[in-house]
């Protein structure tokens, strides 16, 4: 297992009863992972840990959002086929935030638009895109 998969398993298993992950765990992983050199080949990989735990608080927007962020102009095809697969707060959040930076728009608009029509995305994830819907509609 390489240092990579070690960090994000690191974060995997910090997520508590509460379906947090826990902050100090997040920066230091991140810290590890930026340390080892990793660049966007990691954003991938740390947008499945958001998948694999759809629900779970990974923060506002926290060390991993603010890892993935620095890749401005590549990270976005990458996120929008994961929220695409499996809608998760986090990257439901991270499409409004690029669409208030005013990447790729129209794009992500449609993305937040078919995850709130979804019957197989949680309840409380959809509602949000609905929230972001209306937000962006009524700018």
């Amino acid at each position: 297992m390489d240092i990579l998969e070690q960090e994000i398993a690191k974060i995997e298993a910090s997520i508590d009863e509460y379906n947090e992950a826990d902050t100090l765990v997040m920066y230091d992983s991140m810290e590890a992972i930026a340390k080892e050199g990793y660049k966007s080949e990691a954003v991938e990989p740390l947008l499945q840990l958001f998948e694999r735990h759809p629900t779970a608080y990974f923060g506002d927007p926290g060390a991993i959002v603010h890892f993935i962020e620095q890749f401005g102009g590549e990270y976005e095809n990458y996120l929008a086929a994961s929220v695409k697969r499996t809608p998760a707060d986090t990257t439901v959040w991270m499409l409004n935030r690029c669409i208030n930076a005013g990447a790729h728009t129209e794009e992500f608009i449609g993305i937040l638009k078919e995850i709130a029509g979804r019957a197989d995305v949680d309840a409380s994830i959809k509602e949000r895109a609905q929230e972001y819907l209306d937000f962006q509609t009524n700018r």
